[in-house]
């Protein structure tokens, strides 16, 4: 309080001074006393736990890619990168045949016709393609650190879900379709023709096949149809439609890959791509499904 308020006319009749107004100011109440006065239960954990992150055992609340929306425009430029990476993909791949039927070789040719894969799509393509061109930012398509201990779980997961797809599915459609193609004809790693140099094929695809796997048709394949496609058909069709969708569109897209006697893979492709949509579905990042990916190839 501060000093009476004096007043002479007051004082003549004996009355000394008026009390002053209390200050309009009051200090600020904790949320457990907000809670006291208006009869509800204690605050103070509701505002502490709005506050609290998601913790990495805890899956997505969104059911997809945790980003920010697209625009119109990154949609279109998104779906342009997609139409051109199935198309230039396709040549590439019949490129590989015809040059390359031998599969996977440390001629220094064929070395160099994979890494100028990697260079232009992988990296021009579709790295700076969407980090330039869309702008987006792909490191929060594929990590969160603070989950990256569950997405490297899922992934060890994933690789075993895609495994048992790969091949109970490759299993079945031989039995159903015994004039299928091999998969060695379809872009796979063919079997060392020479057993003196067995060893060191074995080396030869299984080095090159995971740089191919992980850095090529992971990272390509992850990002467009996964990060991009998945994330496109959600917001405007749902979570089930995406995961299925994307996976159909993942399918057809290898029409240019495998030749058409092997067409039956396709099917297996597209369980592939239920697979891996769903543990981006399931984990909101790219990670777990591109180890799997990357793994089995």
């Amino acid at each position: 309080m501060g000093t009476p308020l004096a007043d002479p006319e007051l004082a003549s009749r004996g009355i000394s001074a008026l009390p002053e107004a209390p200050s309009v100011y009051e200090a600020p109440v904790a949320p457990d006393r907000i809670a006291d006065r208006l009869g509800r239960p204690d605050m103070t954990e509701e505002v502490e736990g709005a506050r609290s992150p998601e913790t990495d055992d805890d899956p997505p609340s969104t059911g997809s890619l945790r980003a920010p929306a697209l625009t119109r425009t990154q949609r279109r430029r998104g779906l342009v990168l997609l139409g051109s990476f199935v198309v230039l993909r396709a040549i590439l791949a019949r490129v590989w045949d015809r040059y390359f039927p031998g599969g996977y070789s440390t001629d220094p040719l064929f070395l160099a016709f994979l890494g100028g894969i990697f260079l232009f799509l992988s990296v021009g393509l579709v790295y700076f393609g969407f980090t330039r061109w869309v702008g987006v930012d792909l490191r929060r398509w594929w990590f969160d650190r603070q989950r990256l201990r569950g997405d490297l779980l899922w992934g060890v997961a994933g690789i075993v879900l895609v495994f048992a797809v790969t091949l109970g599915g490759t299993l079945a459609l031989t039995a159903l379709f015994p004039g299928l193609a091999p998969v060695g004809e379809a872009g796979a790693d063919p079997s060392p023709t020479d057993a003196a140099d067995a060893a060191s094929g074995f080396a030869v695809n299984l080095l090159l096949g995971w740089f191919f796997g992980f850095a090529i048709a992971a990272f390509q394949e992850e990002t467009l149809f996964r990060g991009f496609l998945q994330g496109l058909l959600q917001e405007r069709y749902g979570r089930l439609v995406a995961i299925v969708g994307q996976a159909g569109v993942f399918a057809l897209a290898h029409l240019g890959y495998y030749p058409v006697s092997a067409w039956p893979l396709l099917l297996v492709v597209f369980l592939v791509g239920i697979v891996t949509g769903w543990l981006v579905d399931r984990r909101g990042t790219l990670l777990p499904a591109g180890i799997a990916h990357g793994f089995v190839g």
